[in-house]
């Protein structure tokens, strides 16, 4: 069993201070507001090694999944209007040599859906993230590089957030 250690986060007028690198532990923090988990996804994503990661986002309706989605993307320089592919269960976003994929599991039956639409050609693809809504459907599939992020609804403007590699 791999140890995992909780490391201290400080919220100082919306930024995020972190101690050690985000990608060897698990950490959480407590989110007061859409920009709070905007500012914490930005952080993220610059301590992300974007060669080839797959993040899972993890949590109810409404926990932050898509606002952190939007905060992360626009840490790694994406501008694009981000938007939920609760419909088109894919959007693709490109900037410089990194590709963003944002992938909303929710509406698939089961695993065979998402081999059908390639979706595992596109966690293997170098140079790119893939960040996932709902990827309860596809935790039977060994995926390297692999980080879940959780999202926990407290409140109306409250939402716990905690990464886990």
């Amino acid at each position: 069993m791999r140890e995992s250690r909780t490391l201290p986060v400080f919220i100082f007028f919306n930024n995020i201070h972190t101690y050690s690198s985000m990608v060897k532990s698990q950490y959480s923090i407590i989110s007061n507001s859409l920009e709070q988990t905007f500012s914490f996804a930005q952080e993220i994503s610059k301590n992300i090694n974007s060669k080839s990661n797959v993040i899972f986002l993890i949590g109810d309706l409404g926990s932050g999944k898509t606002t952190f989605t939007k905060g992360f993307a626009r840490g790694l320089g994406f501008s694009d209007q981000i938007l939920s592919p609760t419909f088109p269960i894919l959007n693709e976003y490109e900037h410089k040599n990194l590709c963003l994929y944002h992938f909303d599991l929710y509406r698939l039956k089961n695993i065979n859906e998402f081999y059908e639409i390639g979706g595992l050609d596109y966690l293997s693809r170098e140079n790119s993230i893939s960040l996932i809504e709902w990827p309860e459907i596809i935790s039977s599939i060994k995926i390297e590089n692999k980080i879940s992020i959780y999202f926990e609804y407290i409140s109306e403007n409250e939402r716990k957030i905690w990464l886990k590699k």
